[in-house]
């Protein structure tokens, strides 16, 4: 068993599910990945996640559907979350992240680097404050080689520019 904080990413998007599992993977933490927010809901009610990285806009249910219906579950308490979006212009930032308690919300296109360092600050500051209930005990995220994944080419990240690249290396 893994003492890694377990992450879920909800996006419809394989490649830039891809680049973020990639670089949370990167970045210590045990990694789980859906395609859209139904799945990532049914992944949720099973526990053990302790931090969750969805989309705003994906088909079947949306990013914020999603945090909606957690919010709803009786009993259900939902671990903190970055939404992501590409309709940055378009969103009232401050009352989601107020309405749905975000730790942040991520304009595509965003830094990997960026996105690691919030998951990492929200997770310490959750630990400090007695917040999250975990699986495991969350330790800093320790750098891991990159897992091939079944669902394509290798995945690269050029650590001094952080541009992904898809392929063999």
């Amino acid at each position: 068993m893994s003492n890694s904080p377990a992450i879920l990413i909800i996006e419809d998007d394989p490649v830039f599910r891809r680049v973020l599992s990639f670089t949370l993977s990167k970045a210590g933490f045990a990694v789980e990945t859906a395609s859209d927010g139904e799945k990532g809901y049914e992944r949720l009610m099973r526990g053990g996640i302790d931090f969750l990285v969805t989309d705003y806009q994906m088909p079947i249910c949306s990013g914020l559907q999603l945090l909606e219906r957690l919010d709803n579950v009786p009993g259900y308490k939902r671990p903190n979350a970055i939404l992501c979006t590409a309709k940055g212009l378009e969103l009232d930032g401050e009352a989601l992240r107020n309405r749905f308690r975000l730790t942040a919300i991520l304009h595509k296109p965003f830094s990997p680097r960026k996105l690691s360092e919030l998951v990492v600050d929200a997770l310490a500051s959750s630990q400090e404050e007695g917040v999250a209930e975990t699986t495991a005990p969350i330790a800093p995220p320790v750098n891991t080689s990159p897992v091939n994944t079944p669902f394509g080419p290798p995945l690269s990240i050029d650590a001094s520019t952080e541009t992904p690249t898809l392929g063999v290396e």
